[in-house]
């Protein structure tokens, strides 16, 4: 399985926070909320290509509303892979981080 690059993981965190509610403007104020930065809708939605083709994300679309000029959301949902994905990296990020608190980083070396 191949390394997510930092745009997947915070979108996969972003859509696992979400869970039923992860759709477009929710997951780009997750994202915002939780890298710090803020992402155009061009730069999220082809990493939602590329978590797709990865198979770490379905999409779906809810019922048609008025509110929206009659277009559905686009929701996305974790798969088994996608879950796997983020499990993984979670555990590398415990191992790269391990041990390191961001008291001894202000210190400098251990």
């Amino acid at each position: 399985m191949k390394e997510l690059t930092k745009l997947e993981e915070v979108v996969l965190i972003s859509v696992w926070h979400l869970s039923d509610d992860a759709y477009g403007v929710n997951i780009k104020r997750k994202v915002r909320e939780i890298s710090g930065k803020e992402y155009f809708y061009n730069a999220l939605y082809t990493t939602f290509t590329q978590l797709e083709r990865k198979g770490f994300v379905v999409k779906h679309f809810g019922e048609p509303t008025a509110v929206r000029g009659g277009k559905r959301k686009v929701y996305f949902q974790l798969t088994k892979e996608g879950m796997a994905a983020l499990v993984k990296a979670f555990e590398r990020q415990s191992r790269v981080w391990g041990g390191i608190t961001k008291e001894s980083l202000k210190k400098g070396y251990a």
